[in-house]
């Protein structure tokens, strides 16, 4: 399970990565369009924009993946083990609940931009699209998640060690 996870993560990495490039040729040939040659590009905002949710979007589950979002531990680690563990696992159950929550508040989002049929105003491209890419974000964190839970509850740390590797 956990190269499967990894191939995924890895490929999540390198499409945000080739957006990411888009996203800065897009910015640079816009820059010189408009400062050399005097004739921006009308479209340009819109494809930055795309970029960008869809950039931010797939880079979150990847930093979920590798646990490479912000945490305070500091509070946690200052309690005795017993209650470390108690805690771990309340935010395991905070950290599902807004996961789901979000997944259904971005369904209904996009089912509104869908049926509403909202589009960019340029390139006429569906806003339906654009932010699509967020219940599917979500669903690739629960899977990370419930990945990372499992292996936490029911692994020892020797055998998550044995996982790891």
């Amino acid at each position: 399970m956990k190269k499967v996870l990894d191939a995924l993560v890895k490929v999540e990495a390198v499409l945000a990565a080739a957006i990411l490039v888009i996203l800065i040729a897009c910015t640079f040939f816009g820059v010189l369009a408009r400062y050399l040659f005097n004739s921006p590009f009308t479209w340009e905002e819109e494809v930055q924009v795309a970029c960008m949710v869809w950039i931010t979007f797939l880079a979150a589950p990847v930093a979920f993946h590798t646990k490479s979002h912000v945490a305070i531990e500091i509070l946690v680690d200052a309690f005795p083990q017993k209650v470390q563990r108690v805690i771990e696992v309340l935010i395991m159950i905070l950290m599902y609940a807004i996961l789901i929550y979000f997944f259904f508040r971005s369904l209904e989002f996009i089912s509104v931009l869908a049926r509403t049929g909202r589009k960019t105003p340029i390139l006429m491209a569906p806003y339906s699209v654009i932010y699509g890419v967020a219940p599917v974000s979500i669903i690739l964190m629960l899977i990370s998640y419930t990945y990372e839970t499992v292996k936490k509850v029911f692994l020892t740390p020797a055998q998550n060690e044995k996982e790891e590797a």
